[in-house]
């Protein structure tokens, strides 16, 4: 199977490398993974499937990947996620793991050189607390999380006087632990090791796991709250402090902390390509505000996205979380939190199992105040544990699907390098009330491009990505309408199930249009999309030749496992609201019904902001921690 999709791997060991990924999957995705392979090998499915009741290991190269097409194309949701899975664990490992020495035999036809630079011995500034045994400890706030909202809570509530306690799931990275190597920061800083999806796998779940989350990983970009965004949540569901001055001074306090700018947009090849397909076609760009300080800019802050090794990005990691380890916050990493401990209705502290060097042990912190902070697919998870019940807990979760079409430019644009994002359009922002698209770029690394590639065979698949350098794309963030919803599953774990609506795919549609428009008129001599079907056209076609292939696009579909669909950004199952009936989180960020039990991430947004979130959720946290410290 594995040299099947990716062939020449067997050399490097690739199938005892992808077992080893398969392994530390959690039981029931190993489960279905198992489930899936031994189909393949069944006479009687493939008989069904091709009218022949031959095993796949008993098949040729040829017929092996004739069997593979048939999965990736076929109607069946249930046959394309199979592929997909059995592709994404293959292909990604097989050009992001790294040998003894650092490298990858895939790189050098890849014209990628890897690490841009070595990590610094930077020491590390916050002391987490060392959990060797079972331990209870009290304290006046326990804040479950560490990324944009749960950092800046702790940092503010620290300051403020409280006794603060910490739990973060993921590990205590810094500098130094930033190796930019792709599949060891996609394993240590990202949920699931970046193999997070929803239900149907539809849909990748990229989000981080470590101290200081999402801020850690994501591409800096900081836009303030759209005013339309604002009017609509103060308007249709009660909340009028987002339109009052008071949420205006959280947003520009916490812009403040992580100084965002907009005099870090030196434009990355791709970034340039962006700005002069968009002047070309008369559209509007702008500047990205960033929260960096002192970034130069420079090849290696591609890179970034594993974690930046200059300490620029202002994530909580090195502010809001160090306010408060120095005004004396307890942190923890490594903690998982399992359940919310309520008593006589109100929230009293939280269970968690910490991993330690050589086992796991318990640990309960009891507060007067807990703040869950886990972000939107884990924190509703967390209430669901914990016995809350309310009818739109899991309910209205938007995730901004986000894709690309990719352009092959004459010359290299070596798109892992430059600035993370540095322009941006909102030329399609409004297509109806308030719904459509940005375009953004993002870094192009080995990773992204081997889910990108479409697979039609093993050499051709091998041959495309070694276009990697002369790759550019168009970044497309769909802002969506209608949202999916979080369960758990009988061990409590979290289950996405997120479908792009019709509403939605209608704005995703006219993207791709528009995007293959930008990237005819700054020269792309081939434009491709990232379907399971290998759909490609030369602009020198002329307007038939882009007819031909918009039809074939829409024929080969947008859906589930059709097209690559990535969310960065997960929003909106805790909403908040004025009404008890309609959201769970009060708009004071506490759980109706439930007191000491507050939500501070992007999981209370009434609906999907627009723009990236993160300045969002930290102006909510901000707001929040206030309330919280009079109490």
């Amino acid at each position: 199977m594995v040299d099947t999709l990716v062939p020449d791997g067997a050399g490097q060991g690739l199938a005892e490398r992808v077992a080893a990924v398969v392994d530390g999957l959690p039981p029931g995705d190993q489960a279905q993974l198992g489930l899936l392979l031994g189909l393949f090998d069944s006479r009687l499915v493939n008989l069904l499937f091709t009218g022949r009741p031959g095993k796949f290991s008993a098949m040729d190269r040829g017929a092996r990947e004739r069997y593979l097409r048939s999965w990736a194309l076929s109607r069946l949701n249930l046959r394309r996620s199979g592929f997909q899975a059995l592709k994404r664990i293959t292909a990604v490992t097989r050009y992001t793991a790294t040998d003894e020495k650092g490298g990858n035999p895939t790189w050098a036809a890849l014209q990628y050189p890897g690490p841009a630079s070595p990590p610094p011995k930077t020491p590390k500034t916050i002391k987490p607390l060392a959990i060797t045994q079972d331990l209870t400890l009290d304290c006046d706030v326990v804040v479950v999380g560490s990324g944009a909202g749960g950092g800046v809570v702790a940092g503010e509530l620290a300051r403020a006087g409280k006794h603060v306690v910490v739990l973060e799931k993921g590990a205590y990275l810094n500098e130094a632990d930033f190796t930019q190597r792709e599949g060891e920061m996609l394993a240590r800083l990202y949920d699931a090791g970046g193999l997070l999806a929803t239900k149907d796998l539809g849909l990748i779940i990229l989000q981080g796991s470590c101290l200081g989350g999402g801020t850690v990983v994501n591409y800096t970009t900081s836009f303030h709250t759209p005013e339309r965004i604002r009017e609509s949540w103060a308007r249709e569901h009660g909340l009028p402090h987002f339109t009052a001055p008071e949420f205006t001074v959280h947003l520009d306090a916490v812009a403040q902390r992580i100084h965002v700018n907009t005099d870090h947009a030196r434009p990355s090849g791709r970034d340039r390509l962006l700005i002069q397909g968009l002047e070309r076609c008369g559209w509007h760009h702008g500047l990205l505000p960033r929260d960096v300080q002192g970034c130069p800019q420079d090849d290696a802050c591609g890179y970034c996205g594993y974690g930046c090794q200059r300490g620029a990005k202002r994530s909580t990691l090195v502010t809001y979380l160090q306010d408060a380890a120095d005004h004396g916050a307890t942190i923890v990493a490594g903690a998982d939190v399992g359940r919310v401990i309520r008593e006589r209705g109100r929230a009293t502290g939280v269970e968690a199992v910490v991993r330690g060097p050589s086992a796991a042990v318990r640990l309960i912190v009891r507060a007067k105040t807990v703040v869950v902070a886990g972000g939107s697919i884990h924190s509703p998870a967390l209430l669901l544990r914990s016995g809350i019940r309310h009818a739109e807990l899991g309910r209205n979760l938007t995730l901004h699907p986000a894709t690309a079409i990719f352009g092959l430019m004459d010359e290299p644009v070596r798109p892992w390098t430059g600035a993370l994002q540095a322009h941006f359009s909102d030329q399609f922002a409004d297509l109806r009330d308030g719904y459509g698209f940005k375009f953004e770029t993002a870094p192009v690394h080995p990773s992204l491009a081997a889910l990108a590639q479409p697979w039609d065979s093993g050499a051709g698949y091998r041959d495309a990505m070694t276009r990697l350098p002369n790759l550019t794309l168009v970044g497309i963030l769909l802002r969506d309408r209608f949202g999916g919803r979080v369960t758990v599953n009988g061990t409590g774990a979290p289950v996405v199930d997120y479908a792009l609506s019709a509403y939605d795919r209608e704005h995703l549609w006219r993207a791709v249009q528009e995007a293959s428009r930008l990237l005819e008129a700054v020269g792309a001599r081939e434009i491709l999309a990232p379907q399971a079907a290998v759909n490609a056209y030369r602009p020198a076609g002329g307007a038939a030749a882009r007819a031909r292939w918009l039809e074939r696009v829409r024929s080969a579909g947008l859906g589930a496992n059709q097209m690559l669909s990535v969310t960065f950004h997960q929003m909106g199952s805790c909403r908040m609201g004025g009404n008890r009936k309609s959201a769970v989180v009060d708009p004071e960020n506490q759980v109706w019904d439930t007191p000491g039990l507050f939500v501070a991430d992007a999981s209370v947004f009434p609906s999907a902001s627009g723009v990236n979130p993160m300045l969002t959720i930290m102006g909510i946290a901000h707001r929040a921690a206030a309330i919280i410290a009079t109490q």
